[in-house]
């Protein structure tokens, strides 16, 4: 029992002389920044030194995950303003179908052996499959080019002169 008094003494003189401590630093601060401008400007560089990291870690969250996020969803608004009728497209459903008409937000499609017709909303379609195909039709037709030693320019304008001889 007396060794627990001895104890709980020992922290409160601990607790007591911590308090002590920081009213001393608390009222040296004040009266150093009551005598100038020089420690106002240390304490605004202490602010930056203490908020900076966290300033720079927003920004880099922001590069890291919001931009790109932010773009992909533009690339998948612009896709879906750009669905043309005759292009097969897949829902978020999975349902995959050839467009027959397109409105304003919505989009009739025809699925199925059955020719089955669908109206669904436009934010619905998770990707243009024949946009994509032609997309990687010609990244094959840019790797060849690049294979045989052509400049990717010079294959673009063979591929075009080949389209519209088609």
């Amino acid at each position: 029992m007396n060794m627990m008094k001895k104890a709980c003494a020992g922290l409160m003189s601990a607790a007591a002389s911590g308090t002590l401590l920081s009213l001393t630093a608390f009222a040296s601060e004040n009266a150093a920044a009551s005598s100038g401008n020089g420690t106002q400007a240390s304490t605004m560089t202490a602010m930056l030194f203490q908020f900076g990291p966290l300033v720079a870690a927003l920004i880099l969250l922001y590069f890291i995950l919001l931009r790109p996020q932010q773009k992909r969803e533009k690339e998948a608004q612009a896709m879906r303003e750009n669905v043309h009728v005759g292009e097969e497209v897949c829902t978020a459903g999975g349902i995959v179908g050839i467009v027959l008409k397109v409105e304003d937000d919505t989009v009739v499609i025809e699925t199925g052996a059955e020719r089955n017709k669908i109206r669904i909303k436009k934010w619905a379609i998770h990707e243009n499959i024949t946009q994509m195909e032609q997309k990687q039709q010609a990244e094959k037709e840019r790797k060849a080019a690049r294979m045989k030693g052509v400049s990717p320019a010079a294959a673009d304008g063979d591929s075009k002169k080949k389209k519209s001889e088609e």
